[in-house]
């Protein structure tokens, strides 16, 4: 009987301690929230770092280029990096949250207020870059279709650009944000595969 006594106590004291411990983790089913509430949930994320593969086809000259790269989101700003297949920097370009673009192009430096026009005068990559950090957590500007599950499944720019998000993944805390995406302009096309998610909070 005194044993008895003594372990409630005991283990209703451990249920607190572990309820305390996962309630830092707030988990979200996404199925069950509206298109306006996701995207009030993902606003809210102060950081996203992914390694991805990006895969560029260009019908100007029919060539295609393939590279890793490192997508890092914080605080409004964000950069990414163009990596060789040993971890090699070919580039990065950063994003301050005021929209005044670096470009280091292995020791070479660039800067300027459009991120879009500096990658297509060095790399001749046409992307929405101001618009990256929208793309990549899947809730894109523009006029979009849905899926049946309410993800975004395209979404058609006011500059032209055309998004498609092929498929979407659960990572930490419950957030479902897009795996594979091709941006389409007239004369580019560019598909960006997420591997792995190293910070989401």
């Amino acid at each position: 009987m005194l044993k008895n006594k003594i372990c409630l106590p005991a283990i209703c004291a451990l249920a607190v301690l572990l309820n305390a411990c996962s309630s830092g983790i707030e988990e979200t089913d996404f199925s069950k929230l509206t298109y306006e509430q996701r995207v009030e949930k993902i606003s809210k994320i102060n950081e996203l770092k992914e390694n991805n593969k990006i895969a560029l086809f260009s019908s100007r000259n029919n060539s295609r280029l393939s590279v890793n790269s490192v997508y890092h989101y914080k605080n409004k700003a964000f950069s990414l990096e163009f990596l060789g297949p040993m971890g090699m920097r070919y580039a990065k370009l950063d994003v301050l949250a005021n929209g005044t673009t670096y470009l280091d192009v292995q020791g070479r430096s660039f800067n300027g207020d459009n991120a879009r026009n500096l990658l297509k005068e060095q790399f001749n990559l046409d992307i929405p870059v101001e618009k990256l950090p929208n793309i990549m957590f899947g809730i894109p500007e523009g006029k979009c279709s849905y899926d049946a599950d309410g993800y975004v499944k395209s979404a058609t720019l006011a500059e032209g650009y055309k998004v498609t998000y092929k498929q979407y993944k659960a990572f930490k805390g419950g957030y479902v944000l897009p795996s594979d995406i091709e941006i389409g302009s007239t004369n580019n096309k560019v598909l960006i595969k997420i591997n792995s998610v190293t910070a989401l909070n």
